[in-house]
């Protein structure tokens, strides 16, 4: 039996590192955002219950999971196998778990269209791309809050503590 655990032990921190690389390379790498931050950011997005809201690179769901009490649907993309499956996981302890919903896959090749409000902690060498995909596929109104890292040349409609709040028209 610990044979087994140390396999698996083995196997999830390797894939861990490589989704990890990954994540930095096309996104962000998985850097958990304390409680209160998560709080302040859900504030400053002034969900309502007719939101559907999304965390791009959700890691291990605490944005979807302090959203979704507020909101119609919580969504979270998430890359790593990981932190999907403990996502997963501990969205069965939650009371508003037939608001969340968690998906592995490329947040590249996740459609925005139907987003209110979408959450992220993005590298700066990426916001570029990102703007582009948020312009194309969101809709006018919608809310984009952004941990740290700001678009560059776009208007912020509120900022508290490194979190920048965006309004598309």
């Amino acid at each position: 039996m610990p044979l087994i655990l140390s396999i698996i032990f083995i196997i999830t921190a390797i894939l861990f590192v490589v989704y990890g690389i990954y994540a930095t390379k096309s996104g962000a790498p998985f850097w958990p955002t304390g409680r209160k931050k998560v709080k302040q950011m859900i504030q400053l997005a002034e969900l309502t219950k007719d939101d559907v809201v999304m965390d791009l690179g959700s890691g291990d769901g605490r944005i979807v999971r302090a959203a979704a009490p507020y909101v119609t649907r919580a969504i979270g993309i998430e890359i790593n196998p990981v932190l999907h499956y403990w996502a997963l996981f501990l969205r069965l302890c939650s009371p508003y778990k037939k608001q969340m919903i968690f998906e592995q896959t490329n947040l590249w090749k996740t459609d925005l269209s139907e987003i209110d409000v979408l959450f992220l902690f993005f590298m700066p060498d990426k916001m570029e791309k990102l703007h582009q995909k948020i312009k194309k596929e969101m809709k006018p109104g919608s809310r984009i809050v952004s941990n740290i890292f700001q678009f560059p040349g776009w208007s912020i409609v509120k900022k508290h503590d490194m979190i920048y709040v965006y309004q598309l028209s």
